[in-house]
């Protein structure tokens, strides 16, 4: 993982280059906006470790994630040099953008906002820290580092990020709720399901 430069420090990660996409200077993108199209919104683009602002237009979907033309980028040989590079804007574009959205929820954050936060109990007990977040594309989950290690599980968790499991987000305090043991029950109530329907399977004539 590359470390931060200075340019960087006070901007949000939003996607990644993974390469080349045909021949004429399209790449690839690994979207971490819950949006795709919210990246139009979002201006300045800058690409890691630089202060150049650059010119970003999605072209459409690809398997995977988007494919993408950048002003300046004409042939494949530069889209595939870019690969590896993160795509950043800055925090004051993206809280514009959220404000301008009418339906963006009173208690709006970013999940790079949780990487870092305390995790407690429902009852106030720490539990650990939120490692980072992720957007694997079908649900966003935190990786929690806990104090002591979860059943089966150990220290490293990766927990759904839904209210009924995280109910409560304090930033300006630094912590956020979990209701780890309901996590926990519906996780050990699954692995119960599973082994009663592989034992009924053993059991059928």
């Amino acid at each position: 993982m590359s470390a931060l430069g200075p340019q960087d420090r006070n901007r949000v990660c939003i996607a990644a280059l993974a390469g080349a996409h045909g021949v004429r200077g399209a790449v690839r993108l690994k979207l971490f906006t819950q949006t795709p199209e919210a990246i139009a919104h979002y201006s300045p683009l800058y690409l890691e470790h630089s202060d150049t602002p650059i010119t970003l237009r999605l072209t459409g979907p690809i398997k995977g994630g988007w494919a993408a033309r950048l002003d300046g980028v004409d042939n494949r040989d530069q889209a595939q040099a870019l690969s590896g590079k993160k795509l950043y804007t800055t925090r004051e574009a993206l809280e514009a953008a959220a404000l301008s959205d009418a339906d963006q929820e009173e208690d709006s954050y970013f999940l790079a906002d949780l990487a870092g936060l305390s995790v407690l109990s429902p009852t106030g007990a720490p539990l650990g820290v939120v490692r980072t977040a992720h957007d694997f594309g079908s649900g966003d989950l935190l990786e929690l580092t806990l104090d002591a290690p979860a059943p089966g599980l150990g220290k490293s968790v990766l927990l759904p990020f839904e209210r009924r499991f995280v109910p409560d987000v304090d930033l300006a305090g630094r912590q956020i709720t979990v209701d780890l043991a309901l996590w926990l029950d519906l996780q050990n109530d699954s692995k119960s399901d599973i082994s009663e329907a592989s034992d009924a399977d053993s059991s059928a004539p």
